[in-house]
């Protein structure tokens, strides 16, 4: 009977170890978080995440963000608005210091290129029912005359225009349509100067948009002499932006027609913008660049500007 009791007394004895060893590592362990609490700690995290993330789309936009949501521009100014008439006179200022251009200007080779305005050299009566020269003329559109400059071999044109918000398909990205007329009008330079009698029609014209073209951008048509043969000249080129990013790439056929004979090629060599004098013979010389006449008060603006 002893044994029995000492038995149960031991037994009692580490049940109330056990408990209590149990009691003591629940009260150590801290309490788990409740699933409230987790689910708010994570749509706090979220939250702040995505405030971070919109705030920075919006001050730094990826390019893609222009194009699937581009912010519409205002229309352009009238011609005769006096903020229309500074801002021809700041893109003339912003062109003849563009550094390409200037870089184009101090080549070792300058001696073998000249600059031209050839919109200049419509004759007015011409000008009105032109679609480059005279519709399109104007802020927001085609604001300046596009520069030429060109190999006194006529193998070679560096075209540079500014393309305004006015141009557009798609909301700030030029329209397609106009890059082809543009680059028929650059192509078909090169090739009526290599023609018989400086005089031919577009055959064939290829074109490759190879990136959007953003408006309110100055940009740079280079075009190329490929073959000139007979009545036909075949010519190259490309659109490209200042920092050299190819946006278009064409190529095209040109031929001379049979009356082109009956047509004088003087008054074409003149609106082209070919120089009748010879070219420059000594190397050391700098390029001047061609005097342009700008609308109304913008000539004022950008004399004023170089005195």
């Amino acid at each position: 009977m002893f044994s029995n009791a000492l038995r149960r007394q031991v037994a009692g004895a580490v049940r109330r170890r056990a408990a209590s060893a149990r009691y003591s590592s629940t009260s150590a362990t801290p309490n788990a978080p409740s699933p409230f609490w987790r689910n708010f700690k994570l749509l706090s995290g979220a939250s702040t995440i995505a405030a971070v993330s919109y705030y920075l789309g919006a001050l730094y936009p990826p390019e893609f963000a222009h194009l699937l949501s581009p912010r519409t521009a205002p229309p352009p100014l009238h011609p005769d608005d006096p903020a229309a008439l500074a801002h021809i006179a700041e893109l003339e200022e912003e062109l003849q210091h563009l550094p390409l251009l200037v870089a184009h200007r101090a080549r070792e080779d300058r001696d073998e290129w000249y600059e031209a305005r050839p919109y200049l050299n419509l004759p007015e009566e011409r000008r009105v029912n032109s679609l480059t020269a005279g519709t399109l003329k104007g802020p927001g559109k085609l604001a300046v005359p596009p520069l030429v400059r060109a190999r006194h071999d006529a193998k070679e044109n560096w075209i540079f225009i500014h393309v305004g918000r006015a141009l557009c398909g798609h909301e700030g990205v030029i329209h397609g349509g106009l890059l082809a007329t543009l680059l028929d009008e650059s192509l078909a330079r090169v090739a009526l100067l290599n023609l018989p009698d400086k005089v031919g029609v577009t055959a064939n014209l290829n074109i490759n948009y190879r990136a959007p073209t953003r408006a309110h951008q100055w940009i740079v048509l280079k075009v190329k002499l490929d073959e000139a043969q007979g009545r036909k000249s075949r010519v190259s080129g490309t659109v490209e932006d200042m920092s050299g990013n190819v946006l278009v790439e064409s190529n095209a056929l040109f031929v001379q027609p049979r009356y082109a004979k009956l047509l004088g090629s003087t008054a074409v060599r003149h609106m082209l913008g070919e120089p009748s004098q010879p070219k420059q013979s000594d190397p050391s010389e700098t390029v001047a660049p061609v005097p342009v006449k700008l609308p109304g008060g913008a000539q004022t603006l950008v004399d004023s500007k170089n005195p």
